[in-house]
């Protein structure tokens, strides 16, 4: 069986991030989880210059560690808005610069993987064809795209450039097997890198904290729980291994609000579930609304 990599996200790095409302970390704790993790196997990261201050203090923990700088692996993402109301021809050229403008803030020479996080531009071959010119003069890797749909995850399946799609995939998510995805990508060279693993805190929040806006996840939480209990694991590791038993998937990404949470999940790592209770998971919420896996919807 293969081995599931951990990719740890730095959202809470650089913002206040989840439904829970987690405050930003202060620079501090931030080095701490840093230094925790890469003394822990865990070597890449995933951030964006969207993210607040995160490229900022990633770059500043980088500069002033001597050792083990070159086991990191970065990904980062092109700003959302680089293309809006620039003409096409100038896309690789922006592409470039912020790409650069990232690396300077991280003190990186080149990235592993450098993705679309405009999702729709998935579906324009220029804006593809402008983000490889960042592969072609060698500040990444690899190049490829955030994801929120099937129909975007399917999409970018169509590209020979794209070599890595990071996509929401959970206990309660299951559209990318649905849709065929996992099939297409068998025997191809491509990362999948799952995020929203916990749906934002969904997936381990207290039952009874739920806010009134989220009164519909009640029931999904409650057999969720009942599963968990029943074999005995945590709704952490019950999350984690599910995915982790996945063959499609290269690298969950992950983030934590302080150290505590990160030591978690290396335990959880070390553990594994019953295919049975894979199995009943997969049954049990095989069919659930869209509202539940999509937190555009939540507002």
């Amino acid at each position: 069986m293969k081995r599931t990599m951990y990719c740890l996200g730095t959202v809470q790095f650089g913002m206040d991030y989840g439904i829970q409302g987690a405050r930003r970390l202060s620079d501090e704790k931030i080095n701490r989880i840093i230094e925790y993790a890469l003394n822990h196997g865990i070597h890449t990261f995933d951030t964006a210059s969207v993210y607040g201050e995160a490229e900022n203090v990633i770059g500043h923990y980088l500069r002033h560690r001597s050792d083990s700088v070159w086991d990191v692996h970065l990904i980062s993402k092109l700003d959302s808005a680089a293309f809006d109301y620039v003409p096409k021809k100038r896309w690789g050229e922006i592409a470039k610069e912020h790409a650069r403008k990232s690396m300077d803030t991280l003190g990186i020479d080149q990235f592993d993987t450098y993705l679309l996080h405009n999702a729709a531009y998935i579906f324009d071959r220029d804006a593809v064809r402008a983000l490889d010119e960042v592969r072609e003069m060698g500040l990444t890797k690899k190049i490829g795209v955030s994801v929120y749909t099937p129909s975007e995850a399917m999409k970018a399946l169509e590209y020979d450039e794209i070599k890595a799609v990071q996509v929401p995939y959970n206990v309660f998510d299951h559209r990318l097997d649905k849709c065929g995805f996992f099939d297409r990508i068998k025997d191809r060279d491509i990362d999948i890198y799952v995020r929203s693993t916990l749906l934002q805190g969904l997936l381990t929040m207290d039952i009874e904290c739920l806010p009134p806006k989220m009164e519909f996840a009640k029931k999904y939480l409650q057999s969720f729980a009942e599963i968990c209990a029943r074999y005995s694991v945590t709704h952490l590791q019950a999350a984690i291994g599910y995915i982790k038993k996945h063959e499609g998937i290269n690298y969950i990404v992950f983030g934590v609000d302080n150290l505590e949470q990160l030591k978690e999940y290396i335990f959880v790592d070390s553990e594994n579930i019953s295919d049975d209770m894979v199995d009943e998971l997969s049954n049990e919420f095989e069919n659930v609304e869209e509202k539940l896996v999509n937190p555009t919807l939540w507002k």
